[in-house]
């Protein structure tokens, strides 16, 4: 009965059709503007979205699995090693340079990786300590070059890796080119890279050494990638100290 009614007054006043008409072509307009826009619209139950912001979405959704997926890579290689440290403490040192170098290329490796959060990155890792001439010298590195590691020296008095050995403060910067920072560079350096973390891999507040990681693009690491060099450095802190203490030979 209702039907019949407003189809008679439309049937008698076609002007009446013309203004539904373009009253629902108005708002439809305004409906896909809006999601144009991001923003998300409904109307009668119906939700309305830009692709645009379903991409961003999706991108999010991709970011929170991918930095979910690093920390539990981070958490297992901190796992395993402070089992294999614990074990070389704990047994004689009969095989312990072999015990060592193993440790010391899970380390390597692990760090590398967890840095690798993007292609362009190419992390290069250096532990650092004292050479006993105001410098610091290669320890320990990965993606180096093996002369590069030999001859490579950093001033402690000047340097990123300096600082964070002489303060026990962590050097974290985005674009170590900026005037005003701590970063010099080595005038034999055969790479350009901009971000640089550096921090101490100390026992209490004695700092044994600097953990280093440089990456070639600007602002290549995030707050996170600095936490995870922090318990890294933390995590290889107890053979550091048996090597330099004299508990065992150093090769």
């Amino acid at each position: 009965m209702d039907t019949e009614f407003f189809v008679k007054i439309i049937i008698a006043n076609p002007w009446v059709a013309y203004a539904i008409l373009a009253f629902v072509c108005l708002l439809g307009g305004i409906l896909v503007w809006r999601a144009s826009k991001g923003d998300e619209v409904s109307l009668f139950g119906l939700q309305v979205q830009s692709n645009e912001r379903l991409k961003e979405l999706q991108q999010q959704y991709k970011n929170i699995a991918e930095d979910n997926k690093q920390q539990q890579y981070v958490i297992n290689a901190l796992r395993v090693l402070s089992g294999e440290i614990a074990k070389l403490v704990a047994r004689d040192y009969d095989r312990f340079e072999e015990h060592r170098n193993g440790i010391y290329r899970y380390f390597l490796s692990s760090v590398m990786a967890s840095m690798a959060i993007n292609k362009a990155n190419n992390p290069k890792v250096c532990i650092f300590v004292d050479a006993g001439d105001g410098t610091l010298k290669v320890h320990e590195a990965a993606a180096h070059s093996p002369e590069g590691m030999k001859k490579l020296r950093l001033p402690i008095a000047d340097s990123a890796a300096g600082y964070t050995f002489t303060t026990g403060e962590i050097f974290f910067s985005g674009e170590i080119h900026t005037p005003g920072s701590r970063f010099r560079k080595h005038p034999k350096a055969q790479s350009t890279y901009h971000s640089l973390i550096c921090v101490p891999i100390q026992v209490g507040d004695q700092v044994l050494g600097v953990l280093s990681v440089t990456g070639d693009e600007a602002k290549s690491y995030t707050e996170d990638e600095k936490s995870y060099l922090s318990a890294f450095s933390n995590s290889i802190a107890p053979l550091l100290y048996m090597e330099l203490r004299g508990k065992v030979p150093i090769s």
